[in-house]
């Protein structure tokens, strides 16, 4: 499962730059009268990076949530054997053994035992911790390609 959790960061760019060309400003007309300036005036920049922030944030939500289910069969799998929780009904203190034999009988068993949510878990508190760091990443991805590619 490891392994195939890298199709996290082509699904993420992949999502960014489809938001991009469907709600970013075009490049190619941006005003380009004044040289120092080439995105405008200030309020201009601040519109697009709230725009980029956005986009960053829900490519990075979109990738997490599709390889949640992997990163929870990972996480399973790498677990201890035994388990303490605590019942959300009664209460309760329970020890849980899980021992899987591999990634097929993980997957069997958090299918039978807990449904498709048993896949994801977690995942809204995940995307919601992620999510911020990605929207600066591609801020600043922007930004540098900004200065890189303006003469």
């Amino acid at each position: 499962p490891a392994l195939m959790l890298v199709s996290h960061g082509g699904i993420q760019f992949v999502s960014y730059e489809f938001l991009k060309s469907r709600f970013a400003p075009n490049r190619k007309n941006i005003n380009n009268t004044n040289k120092t300036k080439a995105r405008g005036t200030i309020s201009e920049r601040l519109k697009d990076s709230l725009g980029y922030l956005v986009m960053g944030a829900t490519s990075k939500f979109i990738a997490s949530t599709t390889t949640y289910p992997l990163q929870v069969i990972k996480a399973r799998l790498q677990q201890r054997s035994q388990v303490v929780e605590m019942s959300e009904t009664t209460g309760e203190i329970i020890v849980t053994i899980r021992e899987y034999r591999g990634v097929s009988d993980c997957v069997a068993r958090i299918w039978k035992c807990e449904g498709v949510t048993g896949f994801f878990k977690g995942c809204v508190t995940n995307a919601l911790r992620v999510a911020p760091s990605a929207a600066i990443t591609f801020v600043v991805y922007e930004w540098v390609l900004d200065v890189l590619t303006t003469p």
